[in-house]
Parts: C-alpha cells; structure tokens; sequence
C-alpha cells in the first residue's frame, strides 16, 4: 500500500498484489485495515491542504490581496504551496494597490531568514525583490488597457519553461471601456446590454453556472459580488427566471457602482479586476446557452467574445462621436489594514490590535516527500499545537524548533481539527474521521440546506458513539457550514443539538463557549432567544451574576459589531440598504442588573450609547427608561449629540389605554427634568431663534404623537407646552393645531381615529400660536364626545377655525334624488353622544342652526320641499331617539306637522311646471301642473296599506339601523306596478312618461316622510 502524491491534485492510494501488480482500486476487502484507513486519511489532508492552498493564492490574485514576502518564503519548501505560487507574476504592494512597473514572474526565493524573493521580468533577466508586503496582480491590472503587455508576459513566461499553478497570465481578461455605448429608450434604468437574448434551457443549469462564480439567484435576478482591495463591488444580471424546470432568457447585467451613470467614464467606479471578473463571469453563462432555433446559424454571434467586442466596438463609436462626461465618480477612501485583513490579506509584521492575531509557517516532515520539501501549514500562533497533533495522528513530524511568524491576521474562529485538538489531542485521528460527512453536508448545503443537516445529524451520531464529546465540536462546524450558505434558519438546530450534547457530557469549558456564543451570534445562528437561554443555562450552572456579565460582555460584542457595520452593504450583485440588527431586549434585560440597576460603568454607559444609536429603545418601556436613568445621565454629559437622540425617543406605554398612556408620559417627563433634557427639548435652555422654536415644535409633536389619547392633567405636561408656547411666540410662528394628535386610540364608532382636542384645548389654554386648519380638515369632534365627552370640543369651538368643521361633522347629508331612501344621521345610533351633544350650550347652539337652515327651507316649500322636508326629518330624529326632545322640540314640532298631502301636491306641481314635455309645451294638458292637496290626499288615501307597508318598512323599524338605498319606481317595475293604477286613476291625464315617473318617485317620498313622522310620533309618546 502506497500514497502517489503525483497523481493529480489529490493524492490517490495505490495497491500491488505481493507479484508488483498494481491494482486498479483497492479492494474493499481491505477499507477496514488500519494501515488503509491511515493512508486514505493522509490523502484527504493533503488533498484538502492542496485545494485549500489553491483557494488561497486564487483569492489574492482575484482580489487584489496583499500578502506579506515572509509567508511567500516559508511556504516555499511545500510542494503545494510551490506549485501554486511558481511562475505567478508578483509586484511590490505600494500601499494602496500593486506597483506593477516592478512586477515579475516568481521563479525563487533566497533560502535565508529574511530572504528576497527572485523574480524575472519582462527582459528575462532575474532580480530580487526584497519588499516585505506584494501582490499577486489580477492580469487586467498587468494591461489595463488592452495594448499587448499581458501577451509579453504570456510569452516571457514561455521562455521561462514554467507552467503557472493558477490561472492569471492564461486567465480570460475583459478591458473595461472608457466610455458607455449611446443611450437607449429606457434611460438610468439602462444596463449593460452586450449578452442580451441568451436563452438557456433549464433555470437549474443556470443555477449551477451561477453559483460557480460565488453569486446567487433571487426572484429574477442574479446577483454576485467580487473583492477588491480589500472592498466588494455588486454586479446584477435581470433575467426571465420562472424555476429550475422552466427555460431563462439573460437580459441586461449592471455594475452596482455605474448605476445611473453614462459617457465618457461612466465605468470608472468599477475597478478593472471586478469589470473583468464580472463580464468573464457572464461571458462563461453565455457560452452556455441553447443554440437559436429556425433560421440562419449567423443570427446570434459564435461565442461571447465576439459580442464583447462588438460591444466595446459601440462604446468606441459613441466615445469617438463626443459622449458627455460622465463626471468624476464619487471619491473612495482606500482600504485600510482592517478591511484588507477582513478580506483574506495577511500583511507583514506582528499583531497591530487586540483584534488580531499573529500567523505562523509550520513545517511538517514527511517520507513521502523528496529532499528538502516539507508540507507547510499556515496557523495562527494559538493553533500551532493542534495542528502538530493532527499532523502526528497523520505520520507526519513537525519540524523542529518553533513555527516562524510570516504575518498577521484577524482573529477569526478555528476550525474544527483545531479545537477538537486544542481540547483533546489524543482524539485527532478520531476527528479526521469526522471530516467525510461534513464534506458531503456542504456539496449539498448550498441546495438542499435543510436535508444537509439533517443528513448530517444523522452520521454523526453514529460516527461519535464511542466518542461523544466529539459530537458538539462537530454539530458546531457542521452548523458553520450551513449558514455560510445562507441558510441561518437550518444552522440553528444544529448549534442547538451542539448545546444539548454538550450538557449531557457536563464539565463544559465556560470560556469557549462563550467564544463561540460570540461567533454563532456574528454568522447570524444565535439570535436573542439563544443568547438569552445562554444566560439561563450559566446561571444555573453558575450564578446569576457571573450569568449577567457573560451575558453584558456578548450584548456589548454584538452592539459594537452591529454599529461598525455600514448602512449599506453588497449582497447579491447590488448595493443594499442595510437594518442594524440590535435587538430592544438587550435593554430590558440587562436593566435589573444585579441586585439593583445598571451601575454606571464603562460597560453599561457604552452599551445604552449603542442601543439608544441603534433602535435598542425604540419600544422601551418606563421601568427600563427608569433603570438606565444612570447611564442615560452620563452618556448625555459625555456626547453632546445624546439630547439630539433622545428627542425621539420615547417610552412604550403599559398598554393603550388612556391611563397606560397618562403614566408612561408623565414619567418621562419627570425622567426628563431630572437629568436635564427638558430645557434642551423645549428650548428653554438657549436664545429665542426660529430654530429652536421649530425644534421645540417638533419635539412637542412627537410627544403629542406618541401619546395622543392621555387623559388630562398630566403631571407636568401644562408648563412643558407653555414653555414651546412662549418659544414660538417669541419667534413669530404658529404651529399647525392638529398636528401629533391624530390617534387610533381615540377611534370609535363613527371613525377609525380621532383627534385628542382635550391636547388642542391645553394649547389653546397656555396661548400657543395655532394657525387655521386645512380646508376641509375635520376633527372628529363627535369621536371625542363618545371617548371623552364636550369639554374639549366647548373650548375648541371658541376658535371660529374649528366651528366649521364641527357643524360640518353635526350635519348629515341628503342625496336629493328621488327614490333613493334616506339613511340616517350619525347620531341616531348613539343616542348618549347625542344628549352630550344637546345638553352643551354651544354644540347645542350650533345644532340649532343647522336646524333653522333645514327649518326655513321647509317653510319655503318649492319644487325642493320634498327633500327638505327629509332633511329637517334626519336632523331632528338623533334628539327623538335619545328622549332630548326638549333642547329642540320646536324644530321637531314643525316637522312632525308638515302636511304631506300638501307637500305632495306642491312638489308636483312645480316639477311639472319647471320642465318641457315632449312634443313640445303641453303643460295645460298635464294634470300634474293643477294637482291639489285634495288630489294629493284622495292619492294617498286611495293607496292601500299594504301598498303602503311594503314601500316604507325601512322607516317602521329601528331607526339606528336603517339602510339607505335605492328603490327602482319606474314604469314597469314592481313599485310602478303597485301604485302606478292609483296614480292615474287619481291624477288622470298626466302627459307623458316622464311626468308619471316622476309622480311615483315623488309620491314614494311623500309615503316615506308620512310614515317616517309616525314612527318619530311613536317615540315620543
């Protein structure tokens, strides 16, 4: 049994019988053997050493990234590290990007501490480059312009007999053009259209293409993100993409940082590495669409380079016909230390922060190898002793003395061998067993997420049997695959069963776990839910105050990474606007403290400094208010932007009743005199100034807002109003009166929401300045009568402003359409709002005039009486059905006397009258034009009751039910059929058909009203 290192990028077992023949494969009768096992082992750790080595210097390449000369060095005796980095052109790092006037292909480097690296340039001739930090340049960068150098690199390369282990020199470069193509008809919506009209058979196959390139599909959409210098570009291709199963059509695609831009430089935003990897990203998809059905093979071009090049071709033209500038793009700053490191650099020199860590070249022996190679590992300093484990269950010795520094990185999470070896040494064979089922759960976890850990549960524990205190460590690195997919909901369970396993076994180590609670929490898994069972959990095993700063230090960690992260983010090819993620409940529970409030620490005074930044008190209630009242204090004296924030915030009422609401603001008000906020909010504390008045008014708004619908008197709320008051006064405004008092609290019966007019009264009171309302801007005066009753409405009438509205809102409506039933007024179903409204004087005085109108339009008859005979009926039933006759019984009097007879007679005498009659004026002809109350009479009584009945039931019944609608009277319907005989036997001679559909409607009316005054009669007596 044998390992061949040479057989490919992943070394291969090889058996020979005891004759030296080799066999094809090793017989499965043979997997069990330990010496099998052994070496299928070490040839997935080198298989996974070489492809993560791959990995690694494509991402520097790629990205641009800066890696420090010493790791170059030290890992050059690894066969790996050597194939991949041999004959890749370097060049110095200059600070902000490659300095590639220096480049050179890597042939060496000088085998000694502090060693230069040797490279060739163009000329052929070698030199050492002795910089401590270079780059592996992408290629565009190597020929930004397309003029030939990257070919003289290809061919210096030739020269040198060398074969590049990575794709760079023979990697497919794409120039960005200087100018965009001509605008089309669609304008900033405009993208790139250069593999516009590819059709692809299946949404899967595309998929598949997709996520090669690291991007994702959504909705109809593909999105991709590429690094640069430390920074993530977005790119956005629109499709037609209805499912794995249906076919997808490719239309525009658009870098996010040109959006919007065209001319001359329009594309300078984007660097040229991520233009290149994008359009080569595209240009790989397009070469796999279907070929074009029916006609000529020529339709569409070959490949995607010729329809890049006819795309650069109309950029060209349109630049060479005087495209406009597109203006400078807006300036980047270059990425700093963190971000490279962030993105995968490792530079040069010790530690710069406690957020980093130092890197280290391991050297492993091996019989396998030749010579003077060793296999070389890079690990952070904390690391190196259980890789050297690892690498001993594997038959390889380390080197000796220690591993060499090459470097410094971000402290980043280990994985799993490590913390299994960390913990326990002896079990790093049994750990590399795990390796092979966490293996198949990513190949399957960037599709099917959830049936990858489910799978995945599954294995390990049967695989973890005999080793159980195996199982958290793997559950652990199995639920950081799964959500680097994507998929936090189906990494939960894992972490989750991680936590029930770990105590099971018990003697858990409290510091590692708290490390990864921290890191669980950065990958999106733990959630405020698990870090609260968290504290749970320590506090049990511990104390309840061990358990609280545990839990304060994680609430700070995710604060402050919460806070540092920008607003915006590249996610899926576009620049997306980003929801700090900080949960509220960090406030309530860290408000108990331990044994009493927060104590005004370090701790707890950053920890409110980056809530109160970040929405953590959005929804705070008062006790937590109260409870940080200490931070809050000096917080406020140390940030003079504090009181700024603090003017919209405030506490969540108990509930949302009027009471909840009363305590809650009168507590913050007091909250807010104590530490000093109430002179700042209401102006008070500096000069009169326009500013400061607007400033004070938007405050009181959001306070009147937040607690709309309180009840009255609000300890101290009355001299905070009076001081905005004062401020506004002084600086000549007047504040919009209705503004912040609008509220759903106050909704009722006759609207959704309601206007808190017990806060206009209090303004009215203390002499704010009010402005006139809007037009037509009512103020659910009778809303507030049903919640509160008329003392807020009595002072607001005071304003001739608001007396408009409220008429308006006292007054019903009468369509004036004949054979349409009048409904009711909105008073009538509420007969307690009605006897508040008749027992106040001056809506009681307001009624009366909407009365009189309807009154004097009764009196003065006409061809309208009807109607107003309707209105004056709805405006006085509110008061008869609530037994408040007497506030207005003269008006219900005079409507209960009107004759109908007579009233029928008039309407249809002067509706005919007033109109022509067809076949020109036949007026003398028309009997209706000489009708009397007599006729008027014999027709109503010649109608017979059960005519009568059924045509009026609606006005019998319940008055604060009754429905308006419409009843169809003309010739030939039922109504017509029921009354039109009476009608002409009683009117004969009625001229045309006009006259007698209106005699129906008008005589259906007149039915209505009669029956209308008998049911009103019957209330009062």
């Amino acid at each position: 049994m044998t390992l061949d290192l040479r057989s490919g990028p992943k070394p291969v077992v090889r058996c020979r019988t005891a004759a030296g023949r080799e066999l094809k494969k090793v017989p499965g009768s043979l997997g069990a053997e330990p010496v099998v096992r052994e070496l299928t082992a070490l040839a997935e750790w080198i298989g996974d050493h070489a492809a993560g080595v791959l990995t690694s210097v494509e991402r520097w390449m790629t990205r641009s990234l800066p890696v420090s000369a010493a790791l170059i060095r030290e890992v050059w005796p690894d066969p790996y590290w050597r194939r991949a980095l041999r004959y890749a052109v370097v060049a110095p790092y200059g600070g902000t990007g490659a300095d590639v006037e220096r480049a050179g292909v890597l042939t060496g480097v000088v085998a000694r501490p502090g060693g230069a690296l040797v490279v060739a340039g163009l000329d052929g001739e070698e030199r050492a480059l002795d910089d401590a930090v270079v780059v592996i340049p992408h290629p565009v960068l190597l020929d930004p312009h397309g003029t030939g150098l990257l070919e003289r690199w290809r061919k210096a390369l030739v020269s040198l007999g060398g074969e590049q282990g990575v794709e760079q020199l023979d990697r497919a470069v794409y120039v960005r053009p200087d100018c965009s193509p001509a605008p089309g008809g669609r304008g900033l919506r405009e993208g790139i259209s250069a593999f516009h009209g590819a059709v692809f058979a299946s949404g899967a196959h595309v998929e598949r293409v997709v996520r090669s390139f690291g991007g994702r599909i959504g909705g109809e959409r593909a999105g991709f993100s590429f690094g640069h210098g430390g920074r993530m570009y977005g790119m956005v291709a629109d499709l037609r993409h209805q499912g794995p199963a249906a076919p997808v059509s490719l239309y525009d695609l658009r870098f996010a940082e040109a959006r919007g831009r065209q001319g001359a430089g329009a594309y300078d935003a984007v660097p040229r590495p991520v233009w290149s990897e994008g359009i080569r990203a595209m240009a790989v998809l397009y070469d796999e669409r279907e070929a074009p059905s029916g006609g000529s093979s020529q339709q569409v071009p070959a490949d995607s380079g010729s329809v890049y090049q006819a795309f650069l071709a109309t950029c060209a033209e349109y630049a060479t016909a005087g495209a406009p500038e597109a203006g400078s793009p807006a300036p980047r700053q270059p990425a700093g230390a963190r971000q490279l490191l962030a993105a995968g650099a490792v530079l040069a020199g010790p530690p710069a922060g406690p957020d980093e860590e130092g890197v280290t070249a391991r050297h492993y022996l091996s019989p396998l190898l030749d010579g003077e190679e060793r296999f070389v590992r890079l690990a952070v300093a904390r690391a190196v002793g259980a890789q050297d484990a690892v690498a001993r269950a594997l038959g390889l010795d380390p080197d000796a003395g220690e591993a060499t520094p090459v470097g410094r990185a971000p402290i980043r999470p280990l994985d799993l061998l490590t913390r299994v070896c960390r913990a326990h040494p002896g079990l790093a064979r049994e750990a590399l067993g795990l390796l092979a089922p966490l293996r198949i759960c990513a190949k399957t976890a960037a599709t099917k997420p959830g049936r990858a850990a489910t799978r995945l549960l599954s294995s390990l524990r049967k695989l973890t049997v005999n080793q159980p205190e195996l199982l958290p460590y793997a559950l652990d690195e199995g639920a950081r695959i799964v959500a680097a997919e994507g998929s936090v909901a189906m990494a939960r369970p894992l972490y989750v069963e991680a936590r029930t396993a770990e105590r099971r076994l018990g003697g858990i180590d409290e510091d590692a776990l708290r490390e990864l609670v921290s890191e669980f929490r950065e990958l999106g898994v733990v959630d405020e839910k698990l870090l609260k069972q968290y504290r749970t959990d320590l506090a049990a095993r511990s104390s309840e105050g061990h358990a609280y700063e545990s839990y304060r230090r994680l609430a700070l960690e995710w604060c402050r990474a919460e806070n540092a992260m920008p607003t915006s983010v590249v996610d899926d090819g576009g620049t997306q606007p980003r929801q700090r993620d900080i949960p509220s409940s960090f406030a309530v529970e860290l408000a108990p403290g331990v044994g009493g409030p927060p104590t005004v620490d370090d701790t707890h005074t950053e920890i409110f400094h980056l809530l109160l930044r970040n929405g953590g008190f959005e929804r705070a209630a008062v006790s937590v208010w109260e409870a940080w009242a200490g931070p809050l204090e000096r917080d406020l004296a140390e940030h003079a932007d504090t009181a700024d924030r603090l003017r919209t915030h405030f506490p969540e009422p108990g509930g949302s009743s009027a009471a909840a609401k009363t305590a809650a603001a009168e507590a913050w008000l007091a909250l807010s005199a104590r530490v000093g906020l109430l002179e700042r909010f209401t102006g008070t504390a500096e000069p009169s100034s326009l500013e400061s008045a607007e400033r004070a008014n938007a405050w009181l708004t959001r306070l009147f807002t937040r607690y709309a619908g309180l009840r009255q008197p609000v300890a101290g709320l009355e001299p905070v109003v009076a001081s905005v008051a004062a401020l506004t006064r002084a600086a000549g405004e007047a504040r919009d009166p209705l503004v912040g008092l609008k509220t759903r609290s106050l909704g009722g019966d006759f609207w959704g929401v309601g206007f808190d007019l017990g806060l206009l009264a209090l303004m009215r009171r203390v002499g704010m300045p009010l402005g006139e309302p809007a037009d037509e801007q009512g103020v659910y005066a009778l809303q507030w009568i049903q919640r509160r009753g008329t003392a807020g409405v009595e002072s607001v009438l005071a304003d001739p402003g608001f007396r408009e509205p409220i008429r308006g809102e006292l007054t019903g409506a009468v369509r004036g359409s004949l054979g349409y039933t009048v409904t009711r007024h909105c008073l009538t179903p509420f007969p307690k709002v009605t006897r508040q409204v008749a027992a106040s004087e001056p809506l009681r005085e307001l009624m009366a005039g909407i009365l009189d109108e309807r009154a004097r339009r009764v009196r003065s008859s006409g061809a309208g009486g009807l109607f107003a005979l309707q209105d004056l009926l709805l405006h006085v039933e509110p008061f008869v059905v609530a037994g408040a006759v007497k506030h207005v019984d003269g008006y219900v009097r005079e409507a209960l006397a009107a004759d109908p007879a007579a009233l029928l007679a008039k309407t249809l005498r002067d509706g005919c009258l007033a109109r022509e009659h067809e076949g020109g004026d036949r007026v003398t002809a028309c009997a209706l034009g000489e009708v009397t109350a007599d006729h008027a009479r014999g027709l109503l009584e010649a109608t017979e009751e059960s005519v009568r009945d059924r045509h009026t039931e609606m006005y019998g019944g319940e008055p604060a039910t009754r429905r308006s609608r419409y009843l169809d009277f003309r010739p030939g319907s039922a109504f017509a059929q029921d009354l039109l005989p009476v009608v002409e036997k009683t009117l004969p001679g009625i001229a045309d058909d006009s006259c007698r559909s209106r005699a129906l409607g008008v005589t259906q009316g007149v039915l209505w009203c009669a029956r209308w005054q008998a049911t009103l009669r019957g209330f009062m007596s």
